[in-house]
């Protein structure tokens, strides 16, 4: 396959460097310029517990990627913030074609209409990963705590090209699988984001600290019961137990990783915060439950982006 990593930050390198590893063309896109030149210089270096280890994976910024029609990809992995998803893929129309299938990774809800009208319904994959992945720097990226990925066409239909995608992973060190239910572990893994990224976010600490302290766990605990709550009253029924038990694995396998709500405060940017906690809200509202917690959640991590303006 052709991948082209839309998005090639932490996680769309941890992604671009598995279907490296299982012999695909990989070109990691991103508008970091001094990433993409210090990937292109010496390769994309990763931290693994396994070890460290550098790949030779070609980058670009958008502007930079080939126009021909040779060129166009089999797979767009979006890695965007959401707010971008637009944009970004305007910015690489000339690598989508009628072949094209794209698959949205991105955190919070509403990413597979996001996609739609860019190709075909039956071309829009979804997924999430419990994966954790930093950059630590130009060409640079860390990864230390297990995890896995789910994915399956966003809309229904022949998932075939979707199991092609999850295998590739798999074989590229990235444990990925196939699951029609994809829009409940979405909704899970938003609930999760909508927990565990503000705390971290607002008390500017990993998720170790967050273990550490009795209110905290006291407020994880209300927040994830929240999101539950709201899943059910949206349609969506899902199972509170493995998302408290992740904010446990959280806590504890990647208790010193930066959650990207974290980071994007560190480094003075807008968050991801209204697509995950004021999706959920929103959702909240449409269903006429409450969801306090989050709510405040939201409102406190939107005070402070109104700091950095």
């Amino acid at each position: 396959m052709k991948v082209v990593i839309l998005g090639s930050g932490a996680m769309g390198c941890l992604f671009g460097a598995a279907f490296h590893r299982s012999g695909h063309d990989v070109t990691l896109v991103d508008v970091n310029a001094a990433h993409v030149a210090a990937i292109n210089a010496q390769g994309l270096e990763l931290d693994l517990r396994s070890g460290t280890e550098r790949l030779p994976i070609r980058a670009a910024l958008p502007a930079a990627l080939p126009t021909d029609v040779r060129d166009v990809a089999d797979l767009v992995p979006v890695f965007t913030k959401t707010f971008h998803t637009q944009a970004a893929l305007e910015g690489i129309a000339a690598a989508i074609g009628p072949q094209t299938h794209l698959l949205s990774l991105q955190n919070g809800l509403g990413n597979d209409r996001r996609l739609a009208g860019f190709v075909s319904d039956d071309r829009v994959m979804v997924g999430a990963s419990m994966l954790p992945s930093d950059l630590v720097g130009p060409g640079r990226i860390r990864s230390h705590g297990d995890g896995y990925s789910k994915l399956y066409p966003a809309f229904g239909g022949d998932p075939a090209f979707a199991a092609e995608v999850a295998g590739a992973l798999t074989a590229g060190g990235l444990e990925t699988v196939l699951d029609p239910e994809i829009h409940k572990v979405i909704w899970s893994k938003a609930v999760f984001n909508a927990t565990m990224n503000p705390l971290c976010a607002l008390t500017r600490r990993t998720p170790g600290f967050l273990g550490a302290n009795p209110e905290s766990r006291a407020t994880i605990t209300a927040a994830v019961d929240e999101g539950v709550a709201v899943a059910y009253a949206s349609g969506v029924p899902i199972d509170p137990q493995p998302i408290h038990d992740l904010t446990e694995v959280s806590m504890i396998d990647h208790a010193d990783h930066e959650p990207s709500m974290l980071q994007d405060l560190h480094a003075g940017r807008r968050t991801e915060v209204d697509a995950i906690n004021g999706a959920i809200v929103t959702a909240a509202r449409a269903a006429g439950v409450a969801a306090p917690v989050l709510e405040t959640l939201w409102h406190l991590v939107k005070l402070e982006e109104a700091k950095l303006a």
